[in-house]
């Protein structure tokens, strides 16, 4: 009897973790076919480092933003990009594999820019914590780093944000320009 009531139990139990599993594999599938849809993929990056080259679309497969794709660099039109599907794709990646390059479809306003801002000033008790406060909260920014030296009442700071392009960065510098004991802001 207990090894049946024992059977049971864990019966249950592993139905009840696969209903869950199964139910998460479905919203996520769903969510990524969603994404892979959208009209926002107006840019292609290739490497890990999602590099911006210059390409040229093959005639093909004739692929469209949101394709799944891949570079193939030709000897004499650079940069060719190429569904994963295409009729060529498999005589391509198997003969010449060293020419392969991963490329991806990218949101472009999506698309973050590392900046550096030098600020200088009057050095004062709190002043850095109002500056990362203005900068990770009001504006909603992420810090990559953040150095600041102090001799003789004067300071030297250096910030490096991730933002999405030049406004954000001169919006950025003139709320930073406004915080008491900031005398200079510039960008790096």
């Amino acid at each position: 009897m207990l090894k049946n009531f024992a059977a049971s139990r864990s019966n249950a139990l592993v139905s009840f973790i696969k209903n869950k599993i199964n139910r998460t594999k479905g919203t996520l599938k769903e969510t990524v076919e969603k994404d892979e849809i959208t009209s926002k993929y107006d840019m292609l990056v290739f490497g890990k480092e999602e590099e911006t080259l210059s390409y040229k679309l093959s005639t093909c497969c004739n692929p469209i933003p949101g394709d799944l794709v891949f570079g193939f660099l030709s000897i004499k039109e650079g940069i060719k990009i190429h569904k994963k599907t295409c009729p060529n794709a498999l005589s391509l990646q198997s003969n010449y594999a060293y020419r392969i390059m991963s490329a991806k479809w990218i949101d472009s306003s999506q698309q973050v820019f590392k900046a550096v801002i030098k600020l200088t000033g009057i050095d004062k008790l709190g002043l850095v914590n109002s500056i990362t406060k203005l900068v990770s909260e009001s504006m909603n920014v992420n810090i990559k780093t953040i150095k600041f030296d102090t001799d003789s009442g004067t300071f030297n700071g250096e910030i490096a944000v991730e933002v999405n392009n030049t406004n954000f960065v001169e919006k950025l510098m003139e709320r930073l320009q406004k915080i008491n004991g900031i005398e200079k802001v510039f960008r790096v």
